[in-house]
């Protein structure tokens, strides 16, 4: 605070300690796969940012709407989408990291469905993403091909890994303004940064219409129905009167924790949302003073979340937890090797995938 001196001497003013706090951050911005093919005109970056439809157009120098990724990038901006990058598949492990802003990898048919070998390339450089730490969500494309009723559903799923961080969605899609096929991995991001603007990042990606897009192939309820389990392959379907939308809402991991996408996005965001704010504190004493300010933080920003149906419970305390201090999440030795453990729990709110109506009818009376 302000001091005004009335006699002479030494003066001190203290300013107010670290401003602490913890706020959410983009949660749809995708880097697309893409493989330069000899014919086309391709980035030479390994990795690029794009803002707009603009910087696309400019990047690539003329209209190479024969390359594979043309598609792709122009139904993105079409559907609103906004800042994303470009990685070449070769460097997804390399480049992709550099960026702590990506949270999404897109396949975007950046290998031909034939090319069963590369594609895995992806799968595992996406997995090896995962391993190392990286919180973005892998959307990969299913078959390019019709799925045939009594195609096997072990055969078409082996391809991919079983990991809560990835979905897969099928078929692709058709535009007006080509004759070449969207690739449903793009026709899913398109959805995903649609819902985390409107609705939010916990919303589930789902019965959201797509404008201008129509799936290559029908999908009855009974191909949704036995793909919609283990490795679950994700449907994009029309209705009428709702249009062309993605029918499905489920990670490559059918466990109770981590079976939804949108479940998963959350402890992502929120894990993300959180270490970036407490990159703050490094070097900040790890004593009780710090220990209050990070639970203080954390639980305004849990509460938020709370307050916009994030988070389940009827009360704040049904919601949350976080947990911070000396003999609840550190020991004495945790202190002294300078390490500050904070624990978090939360309620995450599960879409609702099967509505059930039960009716009865009293003839008695």
């Amino acid at each position: 605070m302000a001091v005004t001196p009335t006699y002479p001497g030494v003066y001190l003013s203290e300013e107010a300690s670290l401003n602490f706090s913890v706020t959410s951050s983009a949660t749809a911005i995708p880097a697309f796969v893409f493989y330069p093919r000899s014919t086309e005109n391709a980035p030479s970056d390994k990795i690029v940012r794009l803002n707009n439809w603009s910087d696309f157009f400019s990047l690539i120098g003329q209209d190479d709407s024969p390359a594979h990724y043309f598609d792709s990038m122009k139904a993105w901006f079409m559907n609103g989408g906004g800042p994303c990058y470009m990685v070449n598949r070769k460097n997804i492990v390399e480049e992709v990291p550099k960026y702590n802003d990506i949270t999404l990898l897109v396949e975007a048919g950046a290998v031909l469905a034939s090319q069963v070998t590369e594609k895995k390339e992806i799968y595992d450089s996406f997995v090896t993403l995962v391993q190392q730490g990286s919180s973005v969500f892998g959307l990969f494309d299913g078959t390019q091909s019709k799925i045939e009723s009594d195609s096997s559903v072990e055969d078409i799923m082996d391809i991919y890994p079983a990991t809560s961080r990835a979905a897969v969605f099928y078929p692709w899609g058709k535009v007006a303004w080509s004759a070449a096929p969207v690739p449903a991995s793009v026709i899913a991001a398109i959805t995903i940064a649609k819902t985390d603007r409107t609705r939010g990042v916990w919303k589930a990606p789902a019965n959201i219409a797509i404008s201008g897009i129509t799936p290559n192939f029908p999908v009855s309820d009974d191909l949704q129905g036995r793909f919609n389990r283990g490795k679950a392959l994700n449907m994009i379907r029309t209705f009428p009167d709702v249009g062309t939308v993605i029918w499905g809402t489920r990670t490559l991991e059918d466990s109770d924790n981590w079976r939804y996408i949108p479940v998963r996005r959350l402890f992502s965001m929120v894990e993300r949302d959180i270490q970036k704010a407490l990159n703050k504190l490094v070097f900040e004493p790890n004593s009780q003073p710090t220990w209050q300010r990070v639970k203080a933080a954390i639980d305004n920003y849990l509460y938020r979340l709370w307050q916009q149906g994030a988070l389940a419970g009827n009360k704040a305390s049904e919601a949350w937890f976080v947990d911070i201090g000396k003999d609840i999440t550190m020991t004495e030795d945790d202190i002294n090797q300078g390490r500050l453990i904070v624990k978090i729990g939360l309620a995450a709110v599960r879409p609702a995938e099967f509505i059930l109506l039960q009716f009865s009818q009293d003839i008695a009376q």
